[in-house]
């Protein structure tokens, strides 16, 4: 697929448009998440859904953990950059999860005891970490070049499940939206000045599809009244407006 010390020297070799794609990734992720855990506690409802976050959190926390690898063995500022700002990230995600269990209990397993939806999210978080680490291992992707691609959308099916089961605008986000395109763009424009892989075939319709398929999503948003089933999750009486 690549090979890591060859990508590594062609990212210094244009060191300046990567470090200003690498900024706006980083800048949008972090605006994603910070709607998100805003938006659910104004709204009172999980915004992120369970496998993204469990996903998000995976895939930051295993690159967190190879401190040694980045830092004594690489050595290379992309990997000690994107170190730096995964371990925020991974501080997001846990608070996501925790949203899914404070505002989803009622939406999502109702017939159930807040302790054993808990164990659920628990069991369903190791789980997802079984096959994240699976998959991970199993295919030629040692800095994450693929896996930052792929999990930077990875939450745009769910949305749109979550929209068609609320059948509302509750706990969605149009800027969310059109910033996983932001950042799936972004990677990118990195990936394909220093391996040829990113100017594949499959390289290329994963982008064309996921930079369509959120913008259904944001069609869909518009569409929808801004509460609809999702309403009687709250108990509040507001109104929910996309971000």
């Amino acid at each position: 697929m690549y090979d890591p010390q060859t990508v590594l020297q062609a990212i210094d070799t244009n060191t300046l448009p990567i470090m200003a794609c690498l900024s706006i990734t980083v800048v949008f992720a972090f605006l994603y998440f910070l709607i998100a855990l805003r938006m659910a506690v104004r709204q009172q409802v999980y915004v992120v859904p369970f496998i993204g976050s469990a996903v998000f959190l995976w895939h930051d926390l295993s690159f967190v953990l190879q401190y040694d690898l980045w830092f004594n063995v690489y050595q290379h500022w992309w990997v000690r950059m994107w170190w730096f700002a995964l371990t925020g990230t991974v501080a997001l995600e846990i608070v996501m999860l925790w949203q899914v269990y404070r505002y989803g209990h009622r939406e999502l397993w109702p017939n159930v005891s807040r302790a054993t939806f808990g164990w659920m999210i628990v069991l369903g978080t190791l789980g997802i970490g079984a096959m994240w680490y699976l998959l991970k291992v199993s295919i030629n992707d040692e800095l994450y070049f693929i896996t930052f691609a792929i999990t930077a959308v990875f939450s745009v099916p769910f949305d749109t499940s979550i929209i068609a089961r609320r059948q509302s605008r509750a706990g969605q986000s149009i800027v969310m939206e059109l910033s996983t395109i932001v950042m799936l763009w972004s990677l990118t424009a990195v990936f394909m000045q220093v391996a040829p892989f990113f100017t594949t075939l499959p390289y290329l319709l994963f982008v064309a599809v996921f930079t369509a398929w959120p913008l259904a999503n944001v069609y869909l948003i518009l569409k929808l009244p801004a509460m609809g089933s999702a309403a009687g999750l709250r108990g509040d009486g507001l109104q929910a407006s996309p971000a």
